[in-house]
C-alpha cells in the first residue's frame, strides 16, 4: 500500500484520488493488487496487456454509497460502478477477466473490511447449516494456465498471436480456438437461457473452428458439437482459465463430513456484520 502522490508521473491519477473538504485536501491510499491473468490473455490494446498488477484505490464512504445503492442493484451494475470507482487506471470493469475481476473484489474487500469472513454453510451430507469463518487471505491463483507442461499434457496450445488456446477435440478431432471470458460468473449465467445452458457457455468462449472466426459458423458448430466433445471442453476449461480459488475446506460440526467449499458471495461479503 502506498500513497498516490508517491507515484511517479501520476499526478493526475493522484488528484483524482484527493476529496476536498473545506479547503483540506484529503489523499486516498491505493494499493496493487496481482492479477492471475498476468496481463497475458488482454489484447495489445487493452491497458492490461502484459500488466502483472493493477492499481486501486481503498473503499471509502463514497464506494459504500455505491454498495447501498437499491437502484444499481437491481439494475445490476453495482460491482461494475464500485470497480470504476476504485481503479486508478481508466479501465471498463466489464473488460476484465473473470479471474482478475474477483481478485480485485477479494483485495477490496479485504482492505476495507478485513480478511475474515463469516458466512452460513450448509453441509452436503446432512444439510445442517452452520456459521463458518473464511479466510479471504487463502486466495490462490490457478497457475496451470502458465504451465507449459500441463498445458502440453491437457492437449492445449496457447496461440498469442490470437491470444486464445488451440484444442483438438478428442471425439471429432476438430481444432477449435478458445479464449478466456470477460466479466463474472454472474454476469455469464444471466445471459444464458434456461434451455440452453451448455451451448450458450461453450459459445462465450470458443472463437474459432478451424481457424473460421465467423460467428455463425461458430455457433452452428457449437450448437452440433458431439456430446463427448463438449464434456472433454467443459471439464479443460476450469484448468486453463487464470481464475483465483477462494474455497476451503469446511469440516461439519453435526455429521463430521469434510468437503471443499468456495466462499458463498453474498451480499453479506462486502458488508460484514
Amino acid at each position: 500500500m502506498r500513497n498516490n502522490q508517491n507515484r511517479l508521473g501520476a499526478q493526475q491519477q493522484a488528484a483524482a484520488a484527493q476529496a476536498p473538504v473545506a479547503g483540506l485536501v484529503f489523499e486516498v491510499p491505493t494499493e496493487f493488487v496481482e492479477l492471475p491473468s498476468k496481463g497475458k490473455f488482454y489484447s495489445s490494446e487493452h491497458p492490461l496487456y502484459n500488466q502483472k498488477t493493477i492499481e486501486i484505490k481503498l473503499m471509502t464512504t463514497k464506494e459504500e454509497d455505491i454498495l447501498a445503492s437499491s437502484a444499481l442493484i437491481k439494475q445490476g451494475v453495482m460491482i461494475d460502478r464500485l470497480l470504476e470507482s476504485i481503479i486508478v487506471s481508466d479501465i471498463n470493469p466489464k473488460t476484465l477477466l473473470v479471474g482478475d475481476k474477483g481478485a480485485i473484489m477479494i483485495a477490496a474487500r479485504i482492505s476495507a473490511y478485513g480478511f475474515s469472513y463469516d458466512a452460513k454453510v450448509t453441509c452436503g451430507e446432512c444439510y445442517a447449516s452452520k456459521e463458518h469463518t473464511f479466510d479471504l487471505r487463502k486466495m490462490k491463483h490457478n497457475e496451470a494456465c502458465f504451465d507449459e507442461k500441463k498445458l502440453k499434457e491437457l492437449g492445449v496450445t496457447w496461440n498469442s498471436e490470437n491470444c486464445a488456446y488451440d484444442y483438438k477435440l478428442p471425439k471429432s478431432g476438430v481444432k477449435i480456438s478458445l479464449m478466456v471470458p470477460a466479466g463474472d460468473k454472474d454476469d455469464i449465467e444471466n445471459q444464458l437461457d434456461e434451455g440452453n445452458l451448455i451451448t450458450d457457455s461453450l459459445k462465450a468462449v470458443v472463437c474459432s473452428v478451424e481457424d473460421n472466426c465467423d460467428p455463425q459458423y461458430v455457433s452452428a458448430f457449437v450448437d452440433s458439437m458431439l456430446a463427448r466433445d463438449s464434456k472433454s471442453l467443459r471439464s479443460l476449461l476450469p484448468l486453463i482459465v487464470p481464475n483465483i480459488d477462494i474455497s476451503e475446506i469446511y469440516v461439519c460440526e453435526t455429521c463430521g463430513h469434510t468437503e471443499k467449499r468456495e466462499v458463498p458471495l453474498t451480499a453479506e461479503f462486502f458488508w460484514p456484520r
